[in-house]
């Protein structure tokens, strides 16, 4: 920030200097030096107002980037905005029903975790957002500073920090027969997600020994958009089971429909032969009474 204002300071210098010469080039060939000077005197207020104006804009620029820096080097409210946006990605992955937010674990301990996914086996999975900000604040110093005791020491505040999270959250928020056997640290910053990374095997001893997952924005999201998939699946292979179960009602009727055609048509066939012997007895009736008929004549 201070680099963009030194240079855009030079860059007014520079107009100004600029300025003044061709107002000064420009009252050479007049009989009136007085007047000149008033011409120079009036430009450089002018120009001067200009600087004030930037200044001010620059000013204003710079005001709520250090308002940033100071809210995400404090420790209650960078844990906020950690937690916004956990919130953010949960929410935009997973429907109402998948999450709890301030989500007690253990009844009555009073120890609760930011959220909780609900996973298809009816098990818990613990998210909590952590962010040493101000850790990571002096790392980049340090690093900025070329100091490199400075840098190993932030690193290993860094370090410290994170083991120490991760023994927090195993111990409150991991518990059998409620959740499964693992907790997401999550670390609201891709940048420090890298740090983290470049630090000995931190993540890999931690996921080995403590069962947690550290992960950042991007892999949190990719992680919790695989869980949303095997929601769907559950979903898709549930509403398969429904669909055979009404497909195997469905056959039933169509056999005892098929069962029934057979009955109907036997007892067509039936009829049929009913009709066939009434109607020969018929005509034996009718050859009978002509025979009849003869024998009177």
């Amino acid at each position: 920030m201070e680099v963009l204002i030194a240079i855009l300071l030079l860059i007014v210098v520079v107009l100004v200097s600029l300025n003044l010469y061709i107002i000064i080039n420009g009252s050479k060939g007049s009989d009136k030096n007085q007047d000149s000077i008033s011409v120079i005197d009036k430009a450089i207020e002018i120009q001067q107002s200009s600087i004030n104006e930037i200044s001010k804009d620059l000013q204003s620029f710079q005001d709520p980037i250090n308002k940033l820096n100071r809210y995400l080097s404090g420790g209650t409210l960078a844990g906020k905005f950690g937690e916004w946006s956990l919130e953010a990605i949960i929410k935009d992955i997973f429907s109402s029903k998948h999450y709890e937010s301030n989500y007690e674990v253990v009844p009555g301990s009073g120890k609760r975790v930011e959220f909780v996914v609900r996973l298809p086996e009816g098990l818990l999975l613990p998210i909590d957002a952590k962010f040493p900000s101000a850790l990571f604040d002096n790392y980049l110093k340090a690093s900025e500073g070329g100091d490199e005791k400075l840098e190993k020491k932030a690193k290993d505040d860094i370090r410290r920090h994170v083991v120490n999270d991760a023994d927090d959250i195993k111990d409150k928020y991991i518990q059998e027969g409620i959740t499964i056997d693992l907790g997401v640290m999550y670390i609201p910053s891709e940048s420090l997600m890298q740090l983290i990374d470049s630090i000995d095997n931190l993540r890999e001893d931690l996921f080995r020994d403590k069962r947690i997952l550290i992960m950042g924005p991007n892999s949190l999201a990719a992680y919790l958009i695989s869980i949303h998939m095997g929601f769907r699946t559950l979903a898709l292979n549930e509403r398969a089971g429904d669909i055979m179960q009404e497909f195997g009602k469905l056959k039933k009727e169509f056999e005892k429909f098929n069962s029934s055609t057979d009955d109907l048509l036997k007892k067509a066939d039936a009829m049929l032969k009913a009709v066939n012997e009434h109607s020969t007895r018929e005509r034996q009736m009718e050859r009978a009474i002509k025979n009849m008929d003869k024998l009177d004549s």
